[in-house]
């Protein structure tokens, strides 16, 4: 058994508690939404009252939080750092910037160990236990943090520490020009006066099926402005952002599509309906999922 600190149990960390109290490990889960808190409580885990009262309990900690949230999540009284155990690893499975990991390094010191394991796939992967993990870090503490993530998915060792966060980013540029690409090619569907059903079926049975199949899947939700806040963490490491020309238009993009109707917070299947369609050619009508 391995005491493990949770921090953050929305919808990715609610669906891993279950996996780590189902292998006999001890959980210790703080959320500041107390409904998220209370249903992890319900699946095992035990309550901490601050993040750093869950670090101080555990031998492993994971750190399930946006990007923008990992300053409060970390320093201060009452963060992870200042209750993390001499010796401790603290997993960082945030998609954030090497600059913002660094600062969580230099934070904990050299007698506990940061371990940057940021996460390929969503709520649905982490619900089937098949998310993937890209885990940097000292190998000592990477064995033994990957004795924990192996109960939620697969690890992928992918150099030291600051590797995972690298890698992250680079995986991100490809494959959200591929998401905002299917934006984009539904514009044209738009502009030339076609139907989103007839281009949905033709992308499904096209090299990017895989894609199309991902964004009409339901059941991984995922808040739209989450993935265009992704794209702003992969352009904020260049210092041109015309140094990627397809990342920075789809930027633009994305946050387009997030804000295309004043007061809605859009899902990421939204990107297959003309909610989130060029001024002009919106509406509330949903896309037919391809047969």
């Amino acid at each position: 058994m391995t005491l493990i600190g949770m921090v953050g149990v929305g919808d990715m960390g609610s669906e891993m508690v279950p996996h780590l109290v189902a292998e006999g490990h001890q959980v210790w889960a703080f959320d500041p939404d107390p409904e998220r808190l209370k249903a992890a409580v319900g699946d095992g885990a035990r309550a901490a009252v601050s993040p750093a009262d869950a670090a101080r309990r555990s031998e492993v900690t994971l750190s399930l939080v946006m990007s923008e949230d990992i300053p409060a999540a970390h320093f201060g009284a009452d963060g992870i750092l200042a209750g993390l155990r001499p010796d401790a690893v603290l997993v960082l499975c945030s998609t954030t910037t090497p600059t913002l990991l660094d600062e969580v390094r230099n934070g904990a010191g050299a007698d506990r160990h940061v371990v940057d394991a940021p996460i390929v796939g969503g709520v649905k992967y982490a619900r089937e236990r098949s998310v993937t993990f890209l885990v940097g870090g000292e190998p000592a503490a990477v064995a033994r943090a990957e004795r924990v993530l192996v109960s939620l998915g697969n690890v992928e060792r992918v150099g030291p520490a600051g590797a995972g966060v690298k890698y992250k980013l680079i995986t991100n540029t490809f494959v959200m020009a591929a998401e905002v690409g299917l934006r984009e090619a539904l514009d044209l569907t738009d502009i030339l006066g076609g139907d989103y059903e007839t281009a949905l079926r033709l992308f499904g049975v096209g090299p990017m099926a895989a894609v199309v199949k991902r964004a009409l899947d339901e059941s991984n939700p995922r808040p739209l402005r989450a993935s265009a806040q992704d794209f702003d963490a992969l352009l904020s490491v260049v210092d041109d952002a015309a140094l990627l020309p397809i990342s920075a238009a789809g930027r633009d993009r994305l946050w387009a599509a997030v804000e295309a109707e004043p007061g809605h917070e859009p899902m990421f299947v939204e990107l297959t309906r003309r909610t989130t369609a060029l001024d002009g050619y919106r509406s509330g009508k949903l896309a037919v999922t391809p047969r």
